[in-house]
C-alpha cells in the first residue's frame, strides 16, 4: 500500500504521466495553475500525447478531476474520454491565459461543478 503525499511541488508534478482510470495514457500534466489571491489550485493543464486523437493538445480540466496514483508516479483523470474530447482545447500554452476569468468560467461550464466519485 502506497501513502499518498500530503504536500508536493508543482514543479514536482510537471510532466509526471496522466491516464485514464484504465491505465490508457492520455499525457502529461502540463501545469498547475493557482489562484493567488486565494491560495487555492484551480485547475490543471493536460499536454495530450495524440493531438490527432481529440484535436487540439492542451486541455485544462479542474483540480478535482485529477487524482495522484503515487504507487505509479502519475495522474488518473477521472472524466470519460468523450467529457474531454468535447472540453475546450488550447492551441499553446500561450493561448492559456491563467488570469482571464473566461477561462475559469469555459472549464466550469464544461465539467459542472466537478466532484470526485466518492
Amino acid at each position: 500500500m502506497s501513502i499518498l503525499p500530503r504536500i508536493s511541488s508543482a514543479t514536482a508534478l510537471h510532466g509526471i504521466s496522466v491516464v485514464s482510470p484504465s491505465g490508457r495514457k492520455l499525457g502529461t500534466l502540463d501545469d498547475v495553475i493557482v489562484g493567488v489571491t486565494t491560495g487555492r489550485v484551480m485547475h490543471a493543464t493536460i499536454l495530450l500525447d495524440e493531438p490527432s486523437e481529440l484535436g487540439e493538445q492542451l486541455y485544462a480540466v479542474p483540480w478535482e478531476a485529477l487524482t495522484l496514483d503515487a504507487a505509479y508516479d502519475r495522474c488518473v483523470l477521472n472524466v470519460p474520454i468523450e467529457t474531454l474530447r468535447a472540453a475546450p482545447a488550447f492551441p499553446s500554452r500561450h493561448a492559456v491565459n491563467d488570469a482571464d476569468p473566461r477561462l475559469r468560467r469555459m472549464i466550469h461550464n464544461h465539467f459542472g461543478e466537478y466532484r470526485p466519485a466518492a
